[in-house]
């Protein structure tokens, strides 16, 4: 009587964990505001530019001259959102910005 009890306990339980509605949020990378966008000018040192994007999310150690900010934001069920941010430097002043809104 107490297996039948505890087995049926056991069951209920693991078929009402899979039935969750909840998804959570998943947020990874660098929010990158248009304000802080329109910050970065070109001549810019590689600091100056850390102290208003942040450290960048990948640094090509073959690629020096080169930052990329990659943000990705899945809300729950809602479609991901993904954005990237590319800083180029020449002759270590910022040479390019480029904003690149990626769907998924």
């Amino acid at each position: 009587m107490i297996k039948s009890i505890i087995l049926a306990s056991c069951m209920a339980m693991l078929l009402l964990s899979g039935c969750s509605l909840y998804k959570a949020d998943i947020e990874q990378g660098n929010i990158v505001t248009q304000e802080e966008l329109n910050q970065v000018k070109r001549g810019m040192s590689p600091s100056d530019v850390q102290m208003i994007l942040g450290t960048p999310l990948l640094r090509d150690d073959f690629n020096q001259n080169r930052w990329d900010y990659v943000f990705y934001l899945k809300q729950g069920n809602e479609t991901s959102k993904k954005q990237g941010v590319t800083v180029f430097f020449n002759n270590g002043v910022v040479s390019d910005l480029r904003l690149d809104q990626m769907n998924p």
